[in-house]
């Protein structure tokens, strides 16, 4: 083997460990170390850095008006937003009798869309709340997260919620698995007939590129949200 052969060859074996491994659309499933810089000024994690603000989420409710369980989306800015199934009213979106709005009162489901495609982030925990429909299982069903890159390199990964054996309520889990949200990703999930669900998203950090124009980091990280009180020992 000459040396330009091996070059390239080394080359490439370099190239293709670095996707897998580190670059590319896998980053966007994040690791346990996520979720430890999340909890690290709170929950009894020891850390010498100043307690970041404590996380505040995004609050998305997904209501299903047809006899007929259905598979839905949330999530997925660039399908949604330029010309995707269904259709908005009033900043919601309504795709097959199912429709997805904004928890909050001073924003809208297309206005997270719209954020989520331009200042991605990351996900460290995520409430499901049982509101209303036949059973509160929905809260259980598993989430398939998908993404994807500009090369179409794609990736999934199910997230599955289980319910705290120390739990008492049965309508609410509380999913702390750590996920990065940006343009590509997508939750998709089944969502039982006339059966209504609430998610709150609390972010672990986001990318906010205007904050550069100040000097600062354009990536700011945030505190647990303190939904489970820790266990007294």
């Amino acid at each position: 083997m000459s040396s330009i052969q091996r070059y390239l060859q080394n080359a490439n074996r370099q190239v293709n460990e670095q996707f897998v491994g580190i670059d590319g659309v896998w980053e966007s499933f994040t690791d346990d170390s996520d979720i430890a810089q999340f909890y690290r000024a709170e929950g009894g994690m020891q850390s010498a850095a100043p307690a970041p603000m404590r996380s505040q989420p995004y609050i998305v409710s997904v209501s299903n008006a047809s006899n007929a369980a259905v598979t839905i989306d949330v999530f997925g800015a660039y399908i949604y937003l330029n010309g995707g199934p269904g259709s908005f009213s009033n900043g919601s979106l309504t795709v097959s009798n199912v429709t997805i709005s904004s928890g909050l009162s001073n924003t809208t489901y297309f206005n997270l869309l719209n954020q989520s495609s331009v200042s991605p982030f990351t996900i460290g925990s995520t409430l499901i709340s049982y509101v209303s429909g036949a059973s509160t299982t929905q809260v259980l069903q598993p989430l398939t997260l998908t993404t994807q890159d500009a090369n179409g390199n794609q990736a999934v990964k199910i997230l599955t919620p289980t319910i705290d054996p120390y739990q008492q309520q049965s309508g609410v889990i509380e999913l702390l698995q750590a996920y990065r949200i940006d343009g590509f990703t997508k939750l998709t999930f089944n969502l039982f007939a006339s059966t209504a669900v609430q998610f709150q998203f609390y972010p672990a950090d986001n990318i906010n590129i205007a904050r550069g124009l100040a000097g600062a980091p354009v990536s700011k990280q945030f505190g647990n949200p303190g939904i489970i009180r820790p266990a007294v020992r």
